[in-house]
């Protein structure tokens, strides 16, 4: 099948997920090409060679993509008209989203001239909210196209009111936890019409971790994955970190990622005096990311973070058998049992995850029995080769009976 992912941007270094999906798609022989509303990101070269793109067909908005597409529109002035109406129809009463969706429109418009000349078989929305504008268009104006649509938990903060117009006429609508099923009847979507698939992780890495780590645990290795924003809670990561290093010394903390914040979690550490156990790494490739994993004993993420679902980086930490500390967000319990595959706390909460995190230190036994249990739900629930086989089926299936008469 010939298949258009619709994105903001790709790649970026927050969203590894979305080229795991990719590149998982094109391992099963899918011819696929992305297609973004916004500019080309900063670090666009260097992430597609980290990630393995080679050869992947990668459009993002400009100008001259623009201006190529105005003869288009002039021919076919209807689908301009047509768009606009829609974005009036669904966001008049919201002018933030109005707002948004006019300064998007061109790009909007350019992807649409793309996809009109490409005619893939499937038109699939990685993400829900402002790509529906596309979604709109193709649904409209090609009918032999599968148009699929993505609902997860940003798409649900965001809460873009075409997004639930486009979803009630969907040919495939996914969302990635039961905990969104809720949200969405509340948006006036069936939820007897949504596809739940649970996002999945890469499993063939050259690095796993084993049970073993925990033969020694004089020295524990701590590890945070996240952009460095406030609502991801490395505060607290680090607040928890502190009170372990007064019994364990030579403990070590690695935070990978960037952001705003860092400067903030920097001056934390050595206020609090376990700054020359912390290192923060900046922005790592995934394969250096998923070593330190393999050989870390713990992985924290306390997140604040209001869109926060069943995130990848925990599923991928859960495999390398660590012990996962984490918070309570929508849909975690979907991916970790506290006290059997892993731990989670209320928001805030650093306290109790101190109480946890010793209590595993001092009990090895109990540690690796939560590891092996972790790793074994990640094999059995979250491998990406599985759930994108999945996605295959279902547009296959979809697009069978477009062609059927």
């Amino acid at each position: 099948m010939k298949i258009s992912y619709i994105t903001m941007q790709f790649p970026v270094p927050s969203e590894t997920f979305a080229s795991l999906d990719v590149e998982t798609l094109r391992t099963k022989g899918e011819k696929v090409s992305v297609h973004c509303m916004r500019f080309k990101p900063p670090q666009f070269n260097k992430l597609m060679e980290e990630r393995g793109h080679k050869d992947l067909e990668v459009s993002h908005f400009s100008l001259s993509n623009f201006l190529s597409s105005l003869g288009f529109f002039f021919i076919h002035p209807a689908v301009l008209f047509s768009l606009c109406w829609w974005i009036l129809s669904n966001c008049l009463n919201k002018p933030k989203h109005l707002l948004k969706s006019f300064i998007l429109l061109p790009s909007a418009l350019s992807i649409f001239n793309k996809l009109y000349k490409e005619n893939p078989d499937v038109v699939h929305l990685f993400w829900g909210h402002y790509p529906s504008m596309i979604g709109y268009l193709v649904k409209r104006y090609m009918p032999d196209t599968v148009v699929s649509q993505f609902l997860g938990a940003h798409d649900l903060v965001t809460n873009y009111p075409g997004s639930a117009a486009l979803a009630k006429n969907a040919d495939v609508l996914f969302t990635h936890s039961k905990a969104n099923l809720e949200i969405l009847e509340e948006m006036g979507i069936d939820s007897e019409s949504v596809k739940v698939i649970l996002r999945g992780t890469r499993l063939d890495f050259p690095y796993e971790g084993t049970l073993d780590k925990f033969n020694s645990s004089d020295a524990p290795r701590f590890l945070s994955a996240s952009r460095l924003i406030e609502e991801k809670g490395v505060d607290d990561v680090i607040k928890i970190f502190n009170h372990i290093t007064k019994f364990y010394p030579n403990a070590t903390l690695n935070i990978a990622g960037d952001g705003p914040y860092k400067s903030e979690l920097i001056k934390l550490a050595d206020s609090l005096g376990c700054g020359k156990n912390v290192v923060f790494l900046g922005h790592i490739n995934q394969i250096t990311l998923i070593k330190l994993m393999s050989n870390s004993h713990f992985f924290l993420l306390m997140s604040r973070y209001p869109s926060e679902r069943l995130p990848n980086v925990v599923k991928e930490a859960m495999y390398q058998m660590c012990i996962v500390l984490t918070t309570q967000t929508e849909g975690i319990n979907e991916l970790i049992e506290s006290n059997i595959s892993g731990y989670v706390v209320d928001k805030g909460d650093f306290s109790s995850g101190i109480d946890l995190i010793m209590n595993c230190l001092n009990n090895k036994k109990h540690s690796q029995k939560i590891i092996f249990q972790a790793k074994s739900i990640i094999q059995d629930r979250f491998d990406v080769k599985k759930s994108m086989q999945m996605y295959i089926d279902l547009w296959s299936m979809s697009l069978k009976r477009k062609k059927t008469p």
